[in-house]
């Protein structure tokens, strides 16, 4: 199991070494040069617009797959979708959720909808992603590490491990 781990660390390490370690800002970036892409793994949502209070880590989360596919953990929902992007432009298409009723005060319906309308992305120096659209930005960071722990199989105890034969 720790192994597992040190493994899921290594990945996000050799990851998070492939996002640039400047601000994609337009006043940043030489005229023409294209905006990084954005990498395809988890990122868990750390500010919304007019929310001053904490984020539960890793209750909000979306991922942008290299097929153009996007997956949101919106707190209890799960959203499917696609996504384009490029030179710092976004465009967020959801086309499936679930509809299990969250608590109250959630930011479910508020995050999708942010996603959904979602303009253009860039990239703080700290390695922020910056999502911005007509509700304001949404900031992220790597999701890995608390994302790797959720997915880890607990360990079986001695008594429930089956015999050797």
């Amino acid at each position: 199991m720790r192994f597992r781990l040190l493994l899921m660390v290594a990945v996000l390490l050799a990851a998070v070494s492939l996002v640039p370690t400047y601000s994609a800002g337009a006043q940043q970036v030489p005229p023409g040069a294209p905006a990084p892409a954005i990498p395809p793994i988890p990122w868990q949502l750390t500010v919304f617009p007019g929310i001053d209070t904490g984020i539960e880590p890793g209750l909000y989360t979306v991922d942008f797959l290299p097929d153009e596919t996007v997956n949101i953990r919106a707190d209890c929902n799960w959203v499917a979708g696609f996504w384009s992007g490029a030179n710092g432009a976004l465009d967020v298409t959801v086309t499936m959720t679930t509809v299990a009723e969250c608590p109250p005060g959630s930011l479910e319906e508020p995050f999708v909808q942010a996603l959904d309308e979602a303009t253009s992305y860039t990239f703080a120096s700290d390695m922020t992603l910056i999502i911005s659209g007509p509700a304001g930005e949404m900031r992220f960071t790597p999701a890995m590490p608390a994302m790797a722990w959720q997915t880890m199989p607990a360990p079986l105890p001695d008594s429930a491990a089956p015999a050797a034969g």
